[in-house]
């Protein structure tokens, strides 16, 4: 009788060690994907699908001016990387005045911008 009692211990052991060790694998996989992006940057990309050339700049919360640029038809932007969460940009030419769009982003946050084909400033959804 105290053998079968040892054995149903042991196996009761052996049960306990295989589900741990499974759970340690579920919590290393998840891990690497919560520590990807630690404080990063916030990134905005603009891109011009109209057939007219914008000028397009990105202001801070202050109004400094953080990036400026002539996007010219089906142009874009390289992924600029901003110091300030809370943005205005803005788009505009001679024949469509002072479009803006304000965002608040926040690290490691990529948002595309597009001025469409309507000549309208838009944030693109995918």
């Amino acid at each position: 009788m105290k053998n079968v009692k040892l054995i149903f211990v042991l196996l009761l052991m052996v049960n306990c060690t295989t589900d741990s060790s499974e759970v340690q694998e579920t919590q290393d996989e998840l891990i690497p994907q919560t520590l990807s992006c630690v404080d990063n940057l916030p990134q905005v990309k603009i891109t011009n699908n109209s057939a007219l050339s914008f000028d397009v700049a990105i202001y801070g919360q202050d109004y400094s001016e953080l990036h400026a640029e002539n996007l010219t038809t089906s142009a874009d932007t390289d992924w600029l990387e901003l110091t300030n969460n809370d943005i205005i940009i803005v788009a505009t030419n001679d024949l469509v005045y002072g479009q803006k769009i304000q965002l608040s982003i926040l690290p490691c946050e990529s948002i595309e911008v597009e001025v469409d084909e309507n000549d309208l400033l838009i944030v693109s959804v995918d």
